[in-house]
Order: structure tokens, then sequence, then C-alpha cells
């Protein structure tokens, strides 16, 4: 039996006599099953073609978003954050729809991520948020990245490299605690690089730990940073101070000359916040109903025999589990939508299945579509979306997000 992958994406099998011992012999392919998919690096076509789960991305929603939050962030431009491969969101396609509706600056973790958005044809201007690897400093300025500087050593790095030309974002540390140079600090390292022919000085700036809760505390980081600004932010093309909840929260946050505000979670719409703001996901994740069965009362399901039925129902297992997107913790917290109706997830959540109790009677069939998070579709006010399913997992809607694997099939939906 020999295999040909067809034009119409079918697998056809083709009956010849072996020519070997080997009763298996590899497949013979017309184009290879590897091809990549564009969307997402590394995703194959066949991952598209058979994966039960995917991700819908409504990029429509992030036009929306990104237009609310323009609103509250007033005259400051955004600065679209990008990092963890956009939120999970893929980090192309959603750089060129932000891009394409005016955003101007985009901000990533690593310098990895800058230079992915930079093969994909990104010019906007792009900060590496995080402290840069020295040895890896001149990699930057090569490719038009802004640098953070968040420390002295970086500092004394980059005046001491001057074969290259540094546009620098110099972090203070007004009370995250993550990486930044103190206050005290500040005006020093500011005047050397400023001094500098090869440096210039494209940004100050800070980030509020509590922007989402504690108003108290955040407004003491940002009279701190004011008090910087005040003394050096005449040197910086730009200030920012902002995430999603401080832009919806704090108008002192972009209330600077030169000011722009950085935003994240919101762009895929969700704040932390009790208040939605009109901002709508742009993500849904999907599995389907891949076996059904009845089970009589005493029957336990998965790992641990967490669950056990306490009368006849029907057992639907669905495709995804905990290395699709999935968390273990919801098990026996959490519902799905199918059909439109809403079903509790039974047991522990295995690696790549789970199983949810759709009672006795029901009219779901295997194959169905089961919306594990999101909202899309006719019964999109049904389902829970990452923030639900977060607060059943015990953690928080940007874990949820970016916790969807390379693998996961995205399919972009304008």
């Amino acid at each position: 039996m020999r295999h040909r992958y067809a034009p119409d994406a079918r697998l056809e099998y083709i009956s010849h006599r072996h020519e070997s011992e080997n009763r298996y012999p590899a497949p013979t392919l017309l184009r290879p099953l590897t091809q990549e998919n564009p969307s997402v690096t590394g995703l194959r076509e066949t991952d598209m073609l058979y994966s039960p789960t995917r991700a819908h991305i409504r990029l429509d929603r992030l036009r929306h978003n990104t237009a609310i939050l323009r609103k509250y962030a007033g005259k400051a431009p955004l600065m679209a954050i990008v990092k963890s491969d956009a939120y999970g969101h893929g980090i192309l396609r959603t750089a060129r729809t932000l891009a394409q509706h005016g955003v101007r600056w985009f901000g990533v973790a690593t310098t990895g991520e800058g230079l992915r958005l930079r093969e994909g044809g990104i010019e906007e201007r792009i900060l590496v948020l995080t402290a840069p690897p020295v040895e890896h400093l001149h990699v930057l300025p090569e490719h038009e990245l802004d640098i953070t500087v968040s420390s002295p050593a970086i500092a004394d790095a980059i005046l001491e490299c001057t074969a290259h030309a540094f546009r620098v974002h110099v972090k203070v540390d007004t009370g995250m605690g993550r990486i930044g140079i103190s206050p005290g600090q500040a005006e020093r390292i500011v005047t050397r690089l400023d001094r500098a022919p090869n440096v210039e000085i494209a940004g100050l700036w800070t980030h509020l730990a509590t922007a989402y809760s504690d108003a108290g505390f955040a407004y003491e980081q940002l009279e701190r940073f004011d008090h910087v600004v005040a003394k050096v932010g005449d040197a910086a093309e730009t200030i920012h101070a902002t995430a999603t909840g401080s832009i919806l929260r704090f108008p002192e946050a972009t209330a600077w000359d030169r000011s722009i505000a950085r935003a994240g979670i919101g762009l895929y719409g969700y704040n932390g916040l009790e208040k939605d703001y009109g901002l709508e996901p742009a993500m849904t994740l999907y599995s389907k109903v891949t076996h059904l069965k009845k089970v009589s009362p005493g029957t336990s399901i998965s790992y641990g025999c967490t669950w056990t039925a306490d009368r006849p129902t029907s057992i639907a297992t669905v495709g995804a589990g905990y290395a699709d997107g999935y968390p273990r913790i919801p098990g026996n917290r959490a519902f799905v939508t199918i059909r439109g109706g809403k079903y509790p997830v039974v047991g522990t959540v295995c690696m790549n299945m789970f199983m949810v109790d759709t009672g006795p009677e029901h009219n779901i069939a295997v194959g169905d579509d089961v919306m594990l998070f999101g909202r899309e579709g006719k019964y999109r006010k049904n389902g829970p979306d990452a923030a639900d399913l977060a607060a059943w997992a015990e953690t928080i809607s940007h874990e949820i997000l970016v916790g969807v694997p390379a693998h996961v099939p995205r399919i972009y939906v304008q």
C-alpha cells in the first residue's frame, strides 16, 4: 500500500506489489507533508488539515480594540505589544494588521522577535522591552531595533560600542522591581548617553506594578517617574508609562508631552478589570468531539477517578488537552459550549483530551465543534472567554492566550 498526497488534500491509497521485504514502505508524496503554513512559522500544512483543535483569530476585533485604546490614550500614539507571538495570536499577522491600521510602534520581548518582524516586512519602530544580552548589542542597531537600557552596565556597554549608532529607551524602575535604573541613577545615566555621539535617546519609560489593582501605588509610581521626567525628559524623543490597565484607568499616564501608550492585553480583547470597556476577544479556541458514550451510575472518568457519574448520562471526549492550550486545573470546574449548550468538564484534563458530561438527553454527535473559550458565532454569548478559563485555572487571561501552542493552527478571519 503506497500513500499519495493528492492535490485535493486527501490521502489516496494506491495498491501495488511490494518491491522489498519492507511491508510498510515510506509514503511516496507528490508534495511534502512538511510544507509550512505561511501564517505561523513552524506550522505544517498537515497540522492545518488534521488537527481537531484550532484557534480562530478575528482581525477585525484587533482593529476594533485598537480603536478603543486609541480613544482612551488621547493624543498619545499606541505602541502595540506583540511579544510572545502577539499573546498567542501570531506575531506577523497581528503586526501587519495593526500596521495597516496606522500603528507605528511595536514592542517585543526579545531580539529574535524583533528580527522576525523585520524579516516579515515590518518597517515601523520596534522596541525590545527586556534587558539585552551585552554580547548581542550590535545586532539591534544593525536591524534598527530600539534598545532598553535597564542598568548602568548596559549603558556602559553601549557607550563602549562606538562602531554602532543606538536608539535607546532608558527604563526607570519606579516600583515594579523587575528591571530598570533607579530614579536616583537616571539623571546621571541619561546625561552620559545624551552626550554620546552614537546614541539617540528614543524614550524614557517605566512600568506600573498595580495598573489593574492598587491605584494608590500606581500614582506613587507615576509621581516618582514624573520627577525623573522633569529632570531629564527633554532629552528623550518619547515618554511612556502605560499598559492596557493604565490607559483605561489613569489618563495621567499619557499626560506628558511626547507620550506614547504601550498597549498589550487590551489589543486582544482583555483588560484584567471588572469593566470590559467595549473590548472584544480576538481569539476563539475550538476543538471537536472525538468520542461519545453512555455511562452508568458509578462510572469514574479520567486519571485519579476525580469524577464519578451519579446518574445514567453520556460522556463526550474532546480532542484537546493541556498540550493544546487547555489547562489541567479546570477539570471539574469549567464548562464548554457545544451546539450552544453549556456542558461541564468532568474528570482530570489529559494531555490531548478531556471529557464533558453531556447529560442523558442531548443532540451531540462525534465531529461537533466544541468552543473551549472565546466569543464567536451565533453562540458567542454562551461560551466562556479566556478570563473565565483563567479563573478556573487560577491564573490570568494572558497566560491562557500565550499558552495556546504553535502546533495549534491559527485561522485568520478578516
